[in-house]
């Protein structure tokens, strides 16, 4: 049979519908609940409520989710306006293979959008004029003629007019809830979306069908009892309608619209509602209630106890009343449905068995109509009303409604972006690659936008935070935020300690495998400018001097920490002011173009003609002397690190740093030497983002818990922090311990945050993050912690939002070179044997 719809007319937000209701649809924006935040739950289903509760002058109102098709190609093509020319072609390519990979494993990338359309007026032909009730007489015998003759009528252009005062006042009721009005292509592409569902299409081709036949164009099969069978010229999809039919003792947790998002499929979700005269509503439940009373009697009567069917409605009805008596409770008729979709009747069937067996679980109970398929297609067409609906009703107060949690959702990252995962709504999974497979909600990233000014951002902070434990996916995690840095226009400085990065690198470059299948990714590895200071190379001597690095105070403050990291100062005041005076002189001499640079401070100290100077200076001298300070100290004639490559990663080789947590006044010499290093290196960090303001960089700081662990550290975080206020540039910190990041200081200062589990900190990344903690005991969010795997973490976007994200990388040649260590036959024997 041919499809129809209620739609006759549609203008901006509104539509007309051809028994002569007024529509007004609007967009709810979504409210972020981690699944573990109990307490923000509660507060939404306050607002719901309040919400609800003043729609009632509107009488009906349609609650709807629907999963909305993510236009991935027009994503990318915004995202490669960002791209470098010398990378484009390899950025393009993986925005290519992005697209086929998510297609393959999703067939259509979703978001879950939520849409309220609510009655504005109810049948606009009545009249208490006799002259405009014959005038809209004879218009509404010839709309029903013309009706019969599959034509319309014309409407004046001014027709809608007359409802924007009436339009104007729900709009204000409904932008307290966070909705806004749709645009008439909007609503448009809303009703052809029902005739459509998740076929391929494009949004704009499909909203920019204006005529009722375009809308409706396609074909739909009832014959198959419990499904619907729709064709039209963007394909064929079999549909069911899965109905509420009935909740437990109440409606209590129920958390509808949430629970619909967790699928692994995409479900729209529906509500009509109806609200209900309070005082006929109290008589008919008074009258059941003395029904089941007298029932209850009889039992009693004939020696027979009153089963828990009839305790349990008298329990109810006692509950109802109490509520309807209150004074302040709105009381409505619903009825909720998903509607279920599938390229086939196999693929229908099994996801329709899967929402009723999940629903259930819930205490939830839902039905598939086996005979009212096509009744209830039309019923939750936009413009339909609830109308005297006798099957599947839910009588409820607005309190009871709010628990279906209309218009919240878990959504994380950026709408343009690089593909970094996806949410993961379940508490546990036993492998990284169930935790993606669980879940069809993509997370997007853009590692440089927070400080562009994005509307709803929470921050504009550019600098991003990754903490957590050894082992749990932290440097899978920055090695593919290289990855799309080295894509960006933008310049990236990575310090890596361990000097690791740039040997997993070119052993991926040196795979034949990966040279013959992916040259591209090869090509793009070997453009990095590969950086290793090692003090057995004499051309790496005094590289990091602070007085050629540097000018005037900056240079002596820098020059000053090292020494105090090398060099106990305390109750040393002459000491401390000979050093102060001399690099004073020397840093002088230098600005009058003199070549002298920080051995000649420590030179002079040791030439010097009092005992206690000249034995600190001939210290100083021996404890550079054949150790990693060599790459501190120069006599003024070194050249400068070259960093103007696009990505640039910078290794120092014969580091020996102690372990995190350790205390400093356990430090040994080697370790203290290797700190003092960090000193030069973090102010080489702060100068190359500063010294270009119209240039975009980037710096990645690995183990940046060496920085963070002393004073003199987090004082060059905290300045490398201000550069990217003022200049366009971000800093990327990677360390083990939360603590790092969450202080007085640093509170705020970092715009996104990745956080992996470490079992001893838990409470205080719940607290960074700012997510809901029991001081005493442990709560959800702890146990979603406790349960991530290698790979999981909790994710804070710009917008504010925080959730369980599952790292997913979709190239092969990017986790070969991602990792980490090597399989050894002992750990192939324990996976096989697990």
């Amino acid at each position: 049979m041919q499809l129809k719809t209620p739609l006759k007319m549609i203008h901006r937000n509104m539509m007309l519908t051809k028994n002569g209701d007024i529509w007004a649809y609007y967009k709810t924006n979504i409210t972020n609940v981690t699944s573990g935040d109990a307490d923000k739950k509660e507060e939404h289903k306050r607002k719901l409520s309040a919400f609800v509760e003043q729609l009632e002058p509107y009488k009906d109102f349609h609650m709807e989710m629907y999963p909305r098709q993510v236009e991935l190609d027009k994503i990318n093509a915004e995202l490669e306006k960002d791209f470098d020319p010398t990378t484009e072609k390899t950025g393009k390519y993986y925005n290519g293979e992005t697209e086929r990979i998510l297609k393959k494993e999703l067939n259509a990338i979703t978001n879950y959008t939520y849409m309220i359309g609510v009655k504005l007026k109810s049948n606009i032909f009545e009249s208490d004029d006799t002259k405009s009730m014959i005038q809209n007489s004879i218009a509404t015998v010839t709309d029903q003629l013309l009706n019969l003759l599959n034509l319309s009528r014309d409407m004046e252009d001014d027709f809608f007019d007359r409802f924007e005062e009436s339009e104007n006042e729900l709009y204000h009721l409904v932008a307290s809830f966070q909705s806004e009005r749709i645009s008439e292509d909007e609503l448009v592409y809303l009703n052809r979306y029902n005739f459509i569902r998740d076929m391929e299409h494009s949004m704009q081709e499909e909203s920019e069908k204006r005529g009722i036949y375009n809308i409706t164009n396609g074909l739909i099969d009832p014959t198959k009892p419990g499904y619907l069978k729709i064709t039209t010229p963007e394909g064929e999809r079999w549909l069911a309608h899965v109905v509420i039919d009935r909740f437990g003792a109440n409606m209590d947790y129920s958390h509808i619209f949430e629970r619909a998002q967790r699928f692994s499929f995409p479900v729209e979700f529906h509500i009509k509602a109806q609200f209900k005269d309070k005082d006929k509503t109290i008589r008919k439940s008074r009258s059941l209630k003395t029904r089941v009373n007298q029932m209850s009697s009889e039992k009693r009567s004939t020696g027979e106890s009153a089963d828990d069917r009839s305790k349990k409605a008298k329990y109810l009805l006692d509950r109802l009343e109490n509520q309807l008596d209150s004074g302040n409770k709105k009381f409505l008729d619903w009825i909720g449905s998903f509607v279920v979709t599938g390229a086939t009747l196999k693929e229908c069937k099994r996801r329709a068995e899967q929402v009723k067996r999940t629903m259930a679980r819930r205490k939830i109970y839902c039905v598939q109509p086996v005979a009212d398929q096509l009744q209830l297609f039309y019923k939750f067409l936009q413009g339909q009303s609830l109308q005297a609906e006798k099957h599947w009703v839910q009588k409820t107060t607005q309190d009871g409604f709010a628990e279906t949690m209309y218009g919240v959702s878990q959504r994380l990252g950026n709408n343009a972006g690089f593909y970094l995962g996806r949410i993961n709504r379940f508490v546990h999974n036993r492998s990284i690659k169930e935790s993606v497979a669980s879940s069809r909600d993509v997370v997007f990233f853009h590692p440089f936008v927070a400080n562009k000014g994005i509307p709803g951002a929470m921050t504009d902070s550019p600098h991003i935070s990754i903490t957590g434990q050894t082992g749990k996916g932290k440097s899978f995690l920055v090695k593919m935020l290289l990855m799309f840095l080295a894509i960006l226009k933008v310049k990236t400085l990575y310090i890596d300690p361990k000097t690791e990065l740039e040997g997993w690198f070119r052993e991926a470059c040196n795979d034949p495998v990966i040279q013959e299948k992916y040259p591209m990714f090869v090509k793009l590895l070997e453009s990095f400018n590969y950086v290793n200071l090692n003090v057995d190379d004499e051309e790496s001597h005094g590289v990091l001097d602070p007085l050629v690095m540097l000018q005037g105070a900056d240079a002596k403050d820098t020059a000053q920490d090292i020494i105090e990291q090398m060099y106990n100062l305390d109750d040393k005041d002459d000491v401390k002011r000979v050093l102060l005076r001399t690099l004073t002189e020397v840093i002088a001499e230098r600005a009058s173009g003199v070549k002298v640079g920080f051995m000649h401070v420590i030179e002079r100290l040791r030439d010097s003609q009092d005992k206690v100077i000249r034995d600190a200076g001939g210290l100083l001298y021996e404890q550079i002397h054949g150790s990693v300070l060599q790459l501190i100290f120069s006599h003024g004639d070194v050249e400068g690190l070259n960093m103007d490559a696009k990505v640039n990663i910078l290794g120092i080789k014969g580091l020996d740093l102690p372990e995190e947590g350790t205390d400093p006044k356990y430090f040994s010499d080697r370790e203290k030497k290797s700190l003092a290093l960090m000193i030069p290196l973090a102010k080489f960090c702060e100068l190359f983002g500063a010294r270009n303001n119209k240039e975009e960089t980037v710096e990645i700081f690995d183990e940046g818990w060496m920085l963070t662990s002393t004073r003199i550290g987090k004082k060059l975080i905290k300045a490398m922090r201000r550069v990217g206020r003022s200049f366009n540039n971000a800093l990327i910190l990677v360390t083990q311990s939360v603590r790092d990041v969450n202080t007085k200081d640093d509170n705020g200062n970092f715009g996104v945050n990745f956080a992996f589990d470490e079992s001893s900190e838990r409470k205080d990344i719940l607290r960074f993050l700012n997510l809901e903690v029991e001081e005493k005991t442990v709560n959800a969010n702890e146990e979603l912690l406790g349960n991530m795997i290698k790979g999981e973490c909790l994710f804070k976007d710009i917008y504010g939002r925080t959730g369980k994200l599952a790292v997913d990388c979709l190239f092969e040649e990017w986790m070969l070179a991602f990792k980490t260590m090597d399989e050894t036959n002992a750990s192939k024997a324990e996976k096989q044997f697990a």
